[in-house]
């Protein structure tokens, strides 16, 4: 395997111009020719891939996931951005790269610039000649235009104008001249803190749907997104599940039998298993399964993952069955206050087994202390089968028992003597086990928190549900000794 520099060598591409235009007809010859020094390793088995996705003009939706340090980002946000503008400004006369911030999207920028000011094989082959002063007759070749070059704005001497932008900035309406966007790059939008929160969440799909996408030339524009999985409802995740995208993921190693070292998708970077072990030890071991493996880990690790889920389609309720409900109180309508949460769940003991049915819609939002007596009034009144309240007992919940009580709730008051985490890796056992099923509609928040427990900002359905849980086996209690409390 040669490094691209090596390949450049070989085929004399520095000193033949007609070798060189002939490889820059794909975007990896145009790479092993014009941006060699931006590639001094031989490349990854994915290469080829990614390249020839990235330049398809047919794929009109990517999205790229990769690891970090793929060269993702150089492929997509210099190669593409300097091929397409370079080789095709007849496809691509208006293209917008777009970044998390104001100062990524200017170093963005600036990287593409400086190739279109200095690489001296760019400005040999696409570059017109002009003078650099009129009392200094020597031509220089150059690709800008007549209009001054800002720092996230140029126009090239063939038409084409190149702008970067960051998250939340305005992209619909933008044209140059008679064009709308024909290409848009989006780099890494969003970060670990960002995403941490469903308001930002929503904000970046806001942005995505209502503002980016639409901006784009309707029929022919591109849209290319690259990034890694930093949550399960992130915006890389949003756009894959819309189905409107072709989605590649490049993890550094594959699956299947062998070693991590046999396994590995890029050799000539991370050679041997030492390699692979120094660049676990650097990022953790979290880091590293999210940042090289594509996997979405909270900071503390995940309890629970998306294969331990059972579902239910058809779940056997009838007359005979009860209904608990697990509550997590938050007397309190302020934005900055949690949720009161109700999670509901019918139960059956087939064979004498336990079997918890969590029932769709539960209820997330906040409420003062009178709507709260008001709704799970309402929640007992709307269900002929007996119910069980299980509310947590600490603080001001302690008032909203005994309020209960009064109004003659079958309640029974939890106290926890553990944090949020131990209590949820007890409940946990429950949910992999199966004896927990969610229904496949209806508790996408609350599966979202419960698989994004450590980042999520609210975990307000979670603790509603190991309290349903753990209400009704018993805290501790082995599965085969499970009786209804």
């Amino acid at each position: 395997m040669e490094t691209l520099e090596r390949s450049l060598e070989l085929y004399d591409l520095v000193s033949d111009p007609e070798l060189r235009r002939a490889a820059a007809q794909t975007l990896k010859g145009f790479c092993a020719t014009y941006l060699a020094h931006h590639f001094p390793q031989p490349p990854s088995d994915f290469f080829d891939e990614m390249s020839g996705a990235l330049e398809n003009y047919d794929i009109k939706r990517l999205e790229i996931i990769g690891f970090r340090g793929c060269a993702k980002s150089t492929m997509a946000s210099l190669a593409l951005v300097l091929w397409a503008a370079l080789e095709h400004p007849d496809k691509y006369p208006f293209i917008i790269m777009l970044a998390d911030t104001r100062s990524q999207a200017s170093i963005n920028a600036a990287t593409v610039q400086h190739e279109l000011r200095n690489n001296d094989l760019i400005l040999k082959d696409y570059g017109h000649l002009k003078y650099k002063r009129i009392d200094d007759p020597r031509p220089e070749p150059t690709l800008e235009s007549d209009e001054d070059w800002q720092a996230m704005n140029c126009v090239l001497d063939n038409g084409v104008r190149i702008l970067s932008r960051s998250r939340g900035q305005k992209i619909r309406g933008l044209k140059h001249r008679q064009y709308r966007p024909s290409l848009i790059v989006a780099d890494d939008v969003e970060d670990l803190d960002w995403v941490r929160t469903q308001e930002n969440r929503d904000k970046s799909a806001r942005w995505m749907r209502g503002n980016v996408l639409p901006s784009i030339e309707e029929r022919d524009g591109r849209m290319v997104i690259i990034g890694n999985w930093l949550h399960t409802d992130g915006l890389m995740a949003r756009l894959k599940n819309t189905g409107l995208f072709t989605v590649l993921e490049f993890s550094l190693l594959r699956e299947g039998d062998g070693t991590e070292a046999e396994r590995c998708t890029w050799k000539a970077k991370y050679p041997t298993q030492e390699a692979i072990d120094r660049k676990r030890d650097e990022l953790g071991d979290i880091g590293f399964r999210r940042e090289m493996l594509l996997q979405v880990v909270p900071e503390e690790g995940q309890d629970v993952f998306p294969e331990d889920i059972h579902y239910y389609d058809d779940p056997p309720f009838d007359d005979g069955n009860h209904l608990a409900h697990g509550v997590d109180l938050a007397i309190s309508t302020k934005e900055s206050a949690d949720y009161t949460a109700i999670v509901s769940g019918e139960v059956t003991w087939p064979g004498g087994n336990i079997e918890i049915y969590v029932l769709p819609n539960p209820i997330i939002r906040r409420m003062t202390f009178s709507e709260t007596m008001d709704t799970l009034d309402n929640v007992r009144k709307s269900n002929a089968m007996s119910s069980e309240f299980f509310v947590e007992a600490v603080a001001y919940q302690q008032v909203a028992i005994e309020e209960m009580e009064r109004r003659a709730f079958s309640v029974q008051a939890m106290h926890p003597i553990k944090d949020k985490r131990a209590r949820l890796r007890v409940a946990a056992r429950y949910i992999k086990m199966g004896i927990v099923k969610f229904p496949r509609h209806g508790c996408e928040q609350l599966l979202t928190q419960l698989l994004g427990f450590g980042v999520e900002k609210h975990d307000d359905a979670v603790d509603a549900l190991v309290y349903l849980i753990l209400g009704l086996v018993g805290e501790g209690i082995a599965p085969q000794e499970i009786h209804y409390v």
